[in-house]
């Protein structure tokens, strides 16, 4: 039990310096970046710091490899390890920062929920400054993927500049449709004459038609510039699963190369093993970012058996 407590007060005290330290260099470079715009110092000082959080929201699996790898070396370099290894199973090891391990697969479960609220916050923080007038909305139904656009609301005249819609299917847009000529009638937004693409040919619409409902009440809930509605489908409980599945075996097998009985050994080749926990770090960020529209089924199964046989290839030496 008191080796128990040991291990984990040095684990947070690794997490601790890691976060720092990555916090700090976030937010540097985050406000190199921002001092360029036309923010007050205060606004750009309170930008940088969402920056640096939603970065750690992004990769939230970079800090974890960083503190254990001081976590571990710390250990090796006072010989404690080797104790530890012998008192310790891997088994007993696991358990132990399973709570750790709970947490992190948590956040990257979470991560797009947690990036989108801080942009939100961002966004509140820009548009309280007037700065920016256009919203985004995307709808996803399927394979279609529809952007509407909203530019020039001035809310006390109830006019808006320019509405712009277009429909995208396998990366091709198949429908579009633009107007300057707009009003409100009550909270909903009509044109009275619109340009629209359809079937590679250009057509004038010159009647009057509502284009979007509850125009008001969408632009004063939704402050944000992009809003992301995905409709539920019979797939999304797959993707969930798929993912949780991902990610516990992306960290297990992160964990089990810095707890394997080679690190005890003094001669092994360190360069040898960054190179490992860089190629799975790598894979795991780029698997999660291709989107296939043929296929994507299989190609998750063969994502998934890849980081299954490499946990099975790193378990076999213990």
């Amino acid at each position: 039990m008191i080796l128990s407590l040991y291990l984990t007060r040095k684990f947070l005290k690794a997490f601790m310096i890691c976060s720092a330290l990555s916090y700090s260099i976030f937010f540097i470079f985050s406000l190199m970046g921002n001092l360029g715009e036309k923010l007050s110092f205060k606004s750009i000082f309170l930008i940088s710091n969402l920056n640096a959080f939603q970065i750690f929201s992004y990769i939230p699996s970079h800090l974890f490899i960083l503190s254990l790898c001081i976590f571990v070396f710390n250990l090796k370099s006072k010989n404690e390890l080797i104790i530890i290894k012998e008192y310790f199973v891997l088994k007993k090891l696991f358990l132990i920062i399973f709570p750790i391990l709970a947490l992190f697969i948590f956040v990257e479960f979470e991560k797009e929920k947690i990036s989108t609220t801080i942009e939100k916050i961002k966004l509140n923080l820009i548009n309280s400054k007037k700065i920016g007038d256009k919203k985004i909305f995307i709808s996803l139904d399927g394979n279609t993927k529809k952007y509407t656009i909203f530019s020039g609301y001035n809310q006390d005249d109830a006019f808006i500049n320019q509405y712009l819609s277009f429909e995208s299917q396998k990366q091709k847009i198949h429908r579009g449709e633009i107007s300057t000529n707009l009003y409100l009638n009550g909270s909903d937004l009509f044109s009275n004459g619109s340009t629209v693409y359809e079937k590679n040919n250009f057509h004038n619409e010159n009647f009057d038609k509502r284009i979007f409902e509850n125009f008001q009440s969408f632009w004063n809930r939704n402050t944000e510039t992009i809003i992301k509605h995905k409709m539920i489908n019979a797939s999304s409980g797959y993707y969930i699963i798929h993912s949780i599945f991902l990610s516990v075996l992306f960290y297990f097998c992160i964990s089990m190369i810095f707890f394997s009985k080679k690190l005890v050994d003094r001669g092994m080749n360190i360069m040898k093993m960054f190179l490992l926990v860089l190629s799975i770090f790598l894979y795991y960020l780029l698997i999660t970012k291709i989107m296939l529209n043929n296929f994507q089924y299989l190609f998750h199964f063969i994502s998934i058996m890849i980081l299954v046989l490499t946990f099975f290839n790193i378990k076999k030496y213990e």
